[in-house]
């Protein structure tokens, strides 16, 4: 009797075990695929949160164009990263290895920066220094994808420098310097930026702009006695900015004559290179929301 109980309890036994050695291919596939996955979500989520809550190694990365790692959030005054936000200058320099080097070389990848609200792609710097809508390959071939959103904030244009509520000239030219003043420049910023100065006039009657003693703004543009408030926007010529390696200040001088009450804001703005002069204002340097898209997947 024992021997049949035995026999009975060992026929349903080894049919299980069949079945578990015909599909033990199909169950390693799944499992593998399981680890793979979880491995792509998890370099997946890593790259994005070095690249929004992070300035990067070194903090200002972007001037030298090598990284240790690149990361996106622009640094307060003491250097902290402003996680959820994106640094202009920054972004425009950040290249297909730059986010290579952060995900490994097992991984593609396609990154884009979209504006919330209008969906237009923002542009990016490629890697081999030509403007390009995104960075990175197609993911058409690809089987598997993994792909992480986030909302940041971003300004489409960056102020670089700033004087606001300039009163009555007194006779000795207005030489600000915050914030900040002088703006620096080298070779690779004039390769990627154009720089304006946008003028809000209230009632000077004349002023001059001067860039490393070079007038910008021509005078005659104001006329206040016939017009109480205008802008004026002029692109600054780039043969009168520092063009070296290194980076080196642009001092900037306002002075003008007016009647008393009347006031003056300059704006020296910088805008990525090929920037039409109807987008070009104050308001596009007020941060807005951006959709920031990383797909990626094993090569």
């Amino acid at each position: 009797m024992f021997s049949l109980d035995l026999l009975l309890a060992l026929i349903p036994i080894t049919i299980m075990l069949g079945m578990v050695a015909g599909d033990m291919d199909n169950m390693m596939y799944q499992v593998q695929d399981t680890v793979f996955r979880g491995s792509m979500d998890r370099v997946a989520f890593d790259t994005m949160d070095t690249l929004l809550e992070t300035s990067g190694t070194p903090t200002n990365w972007e001037e030298t164009g090598n990284p240790s790692v690149a990361g996106l959030a622009t640094p307060d005054s003491s250097g902290t990263p402003l996680e959820g936000t994106i640094d202009t200058n920054k972004l425009t320099s950040l290249t297909e290895s730059d986010v290579q080097n952060l995900l490994g070389e097992d991984y593609g990848f396609f990154f884009k920066v979209s504006s919330l609200k209008t969906n237009n792609i923002l542009i990016n710097l490629t890697s081999n220094s030509t403007v390009s809508e995104s960075l990175g390959t197609s993911t058409s071939s690809a089987n598997d994808v993994v792909r992480i959103e986030r909302v940041a904030l971003y300004s489409h244009f960056k102020i670089v420098s700033s004087a606001k509520d300039l009163y009555r000239y007194t006779g000795t030219p207005r030489v600000y310097s915050y914030p900040p003043n002088p703006f620096q420049t080298n070779k690779h910023y004039l390769q990627v930026y154009d720089y304006w100065v946008v003028v809000v006039n209230k009632g000077y009657n004349s002023a001059t702009v001067n860039i490393n003693s070079v007038s910008v703004v021509d005078q005659h543009d104001f006329n206040g006695e016939n017009t109480r408030f205008k802008t004026i926007i002029k692109k600054v010529d780039s043969s009168i900015l520092a063009n070296e390696t290194s980076l080196i200040d642009n001092p900037v001088d306002v002075r003008g004559t007016s009647n008393p009450g009347d006031s003056l804001d300059v704006y020296i703005v910088q805008v990525p290179k090929g920037t039409p002069e109807s987008d070009v204002n104050v308001n596009s340097a007020v941060p807005q929301k951006v959709r920031v898209e990383l797909y990626i997947w094993n090569k």
